[in-house]
């Protein structure tokens, strides 16, 4: 548009014919639109037809240069993450939710979710129809005399008692056995043993032997997947009776605070100990 070149040379060019005529009336229109077309994008500072990448070029064209964003010299520190006070620090993400149960008094396996059931395949059980009772085929006797009245293809019917041998011994308890037992067997100690604990002449012992991560909270115990009650209460129930001294063998010290654990122990008066020798 800005060329004078091409203006003579658009001036002084020859049409001819209808298609002539139209490029000539198409040119001579297009002028007064290309001057409103630019006074109203300089007015408004922007394309009447939008282009894709148009800011793409006044990006490269502008002469404004974009001023550096100012960085605060002191920024502000970010906030620490806090550990939730209502878990101890070293307890790990699966014993969350046990603990938490524990904590509130409730049982381990109550509101299991329907994502945790175990995919057990479902078998539709019919009830076994129960015949009716056949009494019309029994024989209804006449006197007290059974040998009479039933007849011999029927051994079943009359029940007989069987011999009994008294000499059977009677299945008991079994025995408890762990690394208490065999320590005072190996040192010829005379003990007794009841339920959960061993007994000497001077202590009754209560051993921990579970190598699983245990978290001994109040009146509860309890890992992944089991849980038992304090056997506390009880030994020093037993050594009272007795006149023993409370023992807690800690065999195994997977332990959450065992510090802490050990030292709630010993304020209960019981004497806490990681190896049997110390009890010599």
């Amino acid at each position: 548009m800005f060329s004078g070149y091409y203006w003579w040379k658009f001036f002084h060019a020859t049409l001819h014919g209808f298609g002539g005529f139209m490029f000539g009336i198409i040119v001579y229109s297009a002028l007064p639109l290309y001057i409103a077309t630019t006074l109203i994008t300089y007015r408004k500072k922007e394309l009447i037809i939008p282009i894709p990448f148009s800011k793409t070029i006044s990006k490269i064209f502008s002469k404004k240069t974009e001023e550096p964003e100012k960085t605060p010299e002191n920024p502000e520190p970010e906030p620490e993450q806090t550990i939730d006070p209502e878990f101890p620090s070293d307890l790990p993400p699966e014993l969350r939710v046990p603990f938490q149960r524990v904590k509130n008094r409730l049982p381990l396996t109550s509101g299991v979710s329907v994502y945790n059931k175990p995919n057990v395949a479902t078998q539709k059980t019919t009830e076994p129809k129960t015949k009716p009772d056949d009494t019309s085929s029994i024989p209804i006797p006449m006197a007290f005399d059974i040998s009479d009245t039933i007849e011999p293809t029927m051994p079943d019917s009359v029940p007989t008692f069987k011999d009994l041998d008294f000499d059977i011994p009677i299945a008991t308890e079994k025995e408890l056995e762990n690394n208490t037992t065999k320590y005072f067997k190996d040192k010829n100690i005379d003990f007794e043993t009841y339920q959960n604990f061993v007994a000497t002449e001077k202590f009754v012992i209560y051993e921990h032997n579970d190598e699983d991560f245990w978290i001994m909270d109040g009146d509860s115990w309890f890992a992944a997947g089991k849980q038992i009650d304090s056997p506390v209460k009880e030994l020093i129930d037993l050594a009272t009776q007795n006149d023993l001294t409370p023992v807690i063998y800690l065999a195994s010290q997977n332990i959450m605070d065992i510090d802490n654990t050990i030292a709630n122990f010993e304020s209960a008066g019981i004497l806490v100990v990681k190896d049997l020798d110390e009890l010599n």
